[in-house]
């Protein structure tokens, strides 16, 4: 999976001199819809060496992380009114990235095996020469290539908000919909990277054409999981 959702880690959180967990996400979210956590919690995955922000496990970004509390010399005029939301609540509807992914190059076995093998080839065949080198390196040069322009001209966003599908390498086009809109999420995964976990995954809203889809995802069923939790949590 992408990087950032942590799906079946288990998380500490760290509050004061006292360890609490391990938890998982779902039991995350739970803890701040209720308040009894805050993004800005200080919280160490298991197994990891270094701590981090709830915040920086969710893939917050730094600039819209926690909305700045009034302080003690904070004029009057300038305190909340009474329809203003409190910072909690500007929190928890600020956009989240909770998952960012492309393309896995898992469902093209081709290309990678060009590249693979290109490589293997320029080192094994180099005492015979240097024409042969050259020509596995230019194998694999351009699979690679191939690799990174079908990979990044998908991108595939998950927030606490909407699913967006953002294509094309200089022209960028995308096309998103509304977590609370979405009707039905279906998951194809077919073939050998099916095994993998690799697939499509289709988001409607209205009618039987997909709005939005995520073809050949990683963890295509988790990235399902994920978006309805979502909608659990704002139900």
């Amino acid at each position: 999976m992408a990087s950032g959702y942590p799906v079946n880690e288990r998380i500490f959180i760290l509050k004061g001199d006292e360890t609490l967990g391990p938890f998982e996400i779902d039991e995350i979210f739970e803890g701040l819809e209720r308040g009894e956590l805050r993004y800005d919690d200080v919280c160490l995955r298991e197994g990891a060496g270094e701590t981090e922000r709830i915040r920086q496990i969710l893939d917050w970004d730094d600039h819209k992380a926690s909305p700045p509390l009034p302080s003690a010399t904070q004029d009057a005029g300038d305190e909340p009114g009474p329809n203003d939301p409190e910072p909690e609540e500007k929190q928890t509807s600020s956009r989240v990235a909770l998952y960012h992914g492309h393309r896995s190059i898992i469902a093209f076995p081709l290309p990678f095996l060009g590249l693979v093998g290109g490589i293997v080839g320029a080192v094994w065949l180099y005492p015979a020469g240097a024409l042969y080198p050259l020509s596995g390196m230019v194998i694999a040069v351009l699979s690679l290539t191939y690799l990174s322009l079908t990979r990044y001209t998908r991108e595939y966003f998950i927030t606490n908000r909407r699913v967006e599908l953002v294509t094309g390498l200089i022209a960028r086009s995308s096309k998103e919909v509304r977590i609370t809109d979405i009707r039905a999420v279906n998951v194809t995964c077919e073939g050998i990277p099916g095994i993998f976990g690799v697939g499509k995954v289709d988001f409607f809203t209205i009618g039987d054409h997909p709005e939005v889809s995520f073809t050949d995802a990683w963890a295509a069923k988790e990235i399902k999981t994920l978006v309805r939790k979502l909608q659990d949590a704002g139900s």
